[in-house]
């Protein structure tokens, strides 16, 4: 046992406000420097740490897999979710998992709800990572790994039910859906509604956007509705009734689908759809409202920070960080970008809690702005920067778990993280 629970010396507590990819892959280099077993020191040279990780779930979801995960929950989506419990160092006597949603962070508290009942946790550190949240079934609602495959389950009946679906919203997401659902249900009817002229928001060519139109409708199937809006829905989903943004409980605990009737959508021109099943896959909150701390720290797109990933504000200290896609940084919100951030904030706090000099904290560099868009099993995309890349060259980049196993491997999920040494950078 490690000598912070004999020693008698008070532990530095860090805490992680979130999971996933940024908050596991913070806590992933937290452990590696603070924790791992060195060839170089004993444990006992290290200051003492208490690492606490905070998740609303009990384990790891693959978000990229999700809209997939729903068209094949058995042979897929149950792969998707990884407990916690079965991560390894995890288990490590100095680290400790509190399945809680975060209702408010201080300077120097983390205040949870925890089985109905108010719980706080202190620190001397801590990194946000909240992320953001997309209304269920895209979002997940699910707690424990149970309840998320039968959350699946339940999606992929109801796809399988209809004969004729509709897809709300032409981001990444809504595209991926309305791909996977043609793809492995070619007989249904499928359409895709988007407001403007083309699909997918964000740094991209209008060439990309438009190629990607053309593989949903000639390659796969897809009715592709552009330039419309829904101007009415009857009936309505839960999510067309949701205002409580920016709280701590999220539109993933909020329906964004129809079924069960036949949905009538009417479009900005007059045009009336109708369907069986109706998924929205637009609007998405941060949980940003949770931060109270004094001084302007908020930007348009969540908590300001700075390339140290440090929460950038008039608050004294620089002992709160945050990264992921909570944050307000002007970059594409990608896993890759998450789990980067969680590299840099988890890397500086460990830097200051070894007592290193503070000036030579690692600054994040910009991520290129990329989208690979994985539209079922036989048909991609892929912009990086302001090159588009050919079929061929993109399928070095494509996997058939939609980078399951890379990210599995990239948080270490199932190997105990190397001991990385900070003195030496």
């Amino acid at each position: 046992m490690p000598c912070s629970v004999n020693s008698g010396v008070k532990p530095i507590r860090i805490a992680v406000a979130g999971g996933n990819y940024a908050g596991l892959y913070a806590i992933q280099e937290l452990y590696a420097s603070l924790l791992a077993k060195s060839t170089k020191e004993s444990p006992s040279e290290r200051p003492p740490v208490e690492i606490t990780l905070i998740d609303r779930r009990d384990g790891f979801v693959h978000y990229i897999g999700i809209t997939r995960g729903q068209t094949e929950p058995l042979t897929f989506g149950a792969e998707l979710w990884v407990p916690y419990a079965t991560v390894p160092w995890l288990q490590h006597a100095q680290i400790r998992v509190i399945q809680a949603t975060v209702l408010k962070i201080t300077q120097n508290t983390v205040e949870l709800a925890t089985n109905g009942e108010g719980n706080t946790v202190e620190f001397d550190y801590v990194i946000i990572t909240l992320g953001e949240s997309r209304f269920a079934p895209v979002g997940v609602a699910s707690s424990t790994k149970a309840e998320f495959i039968k959350e699946l389950a339940e999606s992929h009946g109801r796809i399988q039910a209809a004969q004729s679906v509709v897809v709300v919203g032409g981001g990444a997401v809504g595209i991926e859906m309305a791909a996977d659902i043609k793809s492995d249900f070619p007989d249904k009817q499928v359409t895709l509604i988007h407001s403007r002229a083309l699909p997918i928001p964000g740094p991209f060519k209008d060439e990309f956007r438009r190629s990607v139109v053309d593989i949903l409708q000639r390659d796969i199937g897809v009715d592709v509705v552009l330039g419309e809006r829904v101007v009415r829905q009857t009936p309505e989903s839960a999510d067309m009734r949701y205002s409580d943004w920016g709280a701590a409980f999220g539109p993933e605990v909020v329906q964004s689908v129809s079924h069960d009737s036949k949905i009538d959508l009417e479009l900005s021109s007059g045009r009336h759809i109708q369907a069986d099943y109706v998924i929205r896959c637009v609007g998405t909150d941060r949980k940003h409202r949770v931060l109270s701390i004094k001084g302007d720290v908020f930007g348009s797109r969540g908590i300001r920070v700075r390339d140290t990933m440090q929460i950038d504000g008039e608050y004294s200290g620089g002992h709160m960080f945050a990264c992921g896609d909570i944050c307000a940084r002007d970059e594409v919100k990608l896993a890759g970008v998450a789990m980067y951030g969680g590299y840099i904030a988890g890397r500086n706090v460990a830097r200051l809690v070894l007592g290193l000099d503070s000036s030579r904290l690692e600054a994040a560099i910009k991520y290129p702005s990329k989208l690979l868009l994985l539209m079922g099993k036989k048909q991609w995309a892929f912009q990086m920067d302001d090159e588009i890349w050919d079929r061929e060259r993109t399928r070095q980049h494509v996997h058939e778990d939609m980078g399951l196993a890379a990210c599995v491997d990239r948080l270490a999920l199932q190997r105990d993280p190397e001991f990385s040494d900070l003195s030496i950078d």
